[in-house]
């Protein structure tokens, strides 16, 4: 069957699939764009500081044990007092997993679990009005096996649907057991029994990450424009842009070129131009590797590089691999994370550095924040939340710790749908807040300094260290503003000296109630102090 993009889009506007009487809808009809103006300061992602927030887990308004979009939007102040002025929500469609949300079944509703679309809506609406910009997650590897347009496409070879997915007669044999582990080859086979997945379905469908994720056929341009109308859905909501998921695996062609393709980035570019139909939006990326492949359509997380942050922070030794990060100007712009939902990332660093392991924490965290043009945090973070207990992802998704409850930690007011964090008695909000000895007010320090000095966002990074140092320092200039760091790894105190230019400097980065401290001139266009053990200092003018 052909159609052309619009006589498609009117005989399927709202696809009725399944057959029988209890016909499944779901919308994939063309969306127009909506020309509004944006809500936010022009480029506001280019000083943005974002927080990755599951819903789930975050706040619950109803009691059910589940967080949902009004416990969020309740919670919009305490993270503008923070100083985050970007949300990145990890999937909020509905999605049969029940969990993390990363097999979605409708791309163009939200969770029931969550509430409702006005609730996602006011939602928006008053992030806003905070001067917060949210982007969501966008799932375009794969959906949910129990998607309508997948349940169609896998009952019959002749669907107008089967060529959205990657079907085969018979399993073509790409994965090879005694591979298994092995670089470029696949950890489990991709292949699936339609029928064990869709009673009556026929053939084999690709699914690299689980049968209940069925991978999108990235090579069907109806896929693509499917895809890009979604995207306008959502920014005609107000959705300020886009973080997509597991853009290495989008396009596979065989036993071993299932991963960063290089067909890939043409797929991500064609998204970005969507993206660009709209004024001040942004779109992120995940890449476990290669990420620069995916840097000239898209922003694109430096992840690896938290680990090395973190070595440094353990060790008191700069680490080779930040140094060649930092120093590489098409690298040094990709934002930085030190955790995620993902267990390749990391542990919550709370269990990373042990209870006894706060000063390396603060490091880390101000290396991550003040080197990174855009940096992510996640959220549990700022108060040094533990994992769950649990293994794994599950283990990083534990709920919110607003308070010591040992049982809810003032997440709901009725039974958490998972357990919570081990550490909930000793880290969290009720208890940090105010507290300038506290990882919450050093976060709320470091996210104020970003927010009062935009160099940090927009100035040139230089870096004046080198791998093996016990210092890392850096500057960040443009034409308004600089800036120094000077990061102490050491557990002693260390003179260090920076090149900043002339001019009086004062030590900037300070927790709410410290003293100012006395202004410092350079010398020769330097600057050299003494720096505290395990102590970060940065240098801004004195204006």
């Amino acid at each position: 069957m052909s159609f052309t993009r619009m006589a498609f889009s009117a005989a399927v506007s709202v696809l009725a699939l399944l057959g029988g009487n209890a016909r499944a809808q779901i919308d994939v009809s063309a969306v127009a764009v909506e020309h509004k103006a944006s809500a936010l300061p022009k480029d506001w992602n280019k000083t943005a500081a974002f927080m990755e927030i599951f819903v789930r887990s975050y706040k619950d308004s109803d009691g059910d044990g589940v967080g949902d979009f009004n416990g969020l939007t309740s919670q919009l102040d305490y993270l503008q007092s923070l100083g985050v002025t970007g949300i990145w929500l990890m999937p909020m469609m509905p999605s049969q997993d029940g969990d993390h949300g990363y097999a979605v079944n409708d791309y163009r509703a939200v969770e029931p679990a969550y509430g409702t679309m006005a609730d996602f809506d006011r939602f928006i609406a008053e992030a806003h009005k905070r001067g917060i910009g949210v982007i969501i997650d966008f799932v375009i590897n794969h959906s949910g096996s129990g998607n309508a347009i997948f349940q169609d496409a896998a009952r019959s070879r002749t669907s107008p649907y089967r060529d959205w997915y990657v079907f085969a007669d018979k399993n073509p044999g790409w994965y090879d057991k005694t591979m298994a582990g092995v670089s470029g080859a696949y950890w489990t086979d991709p292949w699936k029994p339609v029928a064990k997945t869709v009673p009556g379905g026929v053939g084999q469908y690709y699914g690299v990450f689980s049968d209940s994720m069925p991978d999108w056929n990235l090579k069907n341009p109806k896929v693509i424009t499917y895809l890009q109308d979604t995207m306008r859905f959502w920014m005609n909501k107000g959705v300020d842009g886009f973080r997509l998921d597991a853009v290495t695996m989008l396009i596979e062609d065989g036993k071993t070129s299932y991963f960063n393709n290089p067909a890939n980035p043409g797929i991500v570019a064609k998204l970005r131009h969507t993206l660009d139909e709209y004024d001040n939006r942004y779109m992120i990326c995940e890449a476990s590797e290669g990420a620069d492949m995916y840097v000239h359509a898209c922003s694109a997380f430096a992840y690896g590089v938290q680990q090395s942050i973190i070595e440094s922070a353990k060790t008191g030794i700069v680490q080779a691999p930040l140094i060649r990060q930092l120093a590489n100007p098409n690298e040094a712009v990709m934002p930085l994370a030190l955790q995620s939902h993902d267990a390749y990332v990391g542990d919550r660093l709370t269990n990373q550095f042990g209870v006894n392991g706060f000063a390396g924490y603060r490091l880390s965290a101000a290396i991550s924040i003040l080197a990174s043009t855009t940096p992510f945090s996640y959220y549990g973070e700022e108060i040094g939340m533990s994992n769950g207990g649990t293994h794994n992802d599950p283990g990083l998704r534990s709920p919110m710790s607003w308070t010591g409850y040992p049982r809810t930690a003032g997440f709901t007011n009725g039974t958490p749908y998972r357990d919570v964090a081990i550490n909930v008695a000793s880290q969290n909000v009720a208890i940090e807040a105010g507290d300038p000895s506290s990882i919450l007010e050093y976060y709320r320090a470091l996210y104020t300094l970003r927010r009062d000095h935009p160099v940090f966002g927009t100035g040139r990074l230089e870096v004046q260290s080198k791998a093996g140092d016990s210092a890392l320092i850096f500057t960040r200039t443009n034409a308004d503003d600089k800036a120094a760091v000077l990061v102490n790894l050491s557990d002693l105190p260390q003179g260090v000296t920076v090149s900043l230019g002339e001019g009086t400097f004062v030590q900037s980065l300070r927790v709410t109630g410290e003293l100012t401290p006395t202004p410092l001139t350079s010398q020769s266009g330097k600057l050299t102090v003494i720096v505290p053990p395990r102590t970060t200092y940065v240098f801004t003018p004195v204006k």
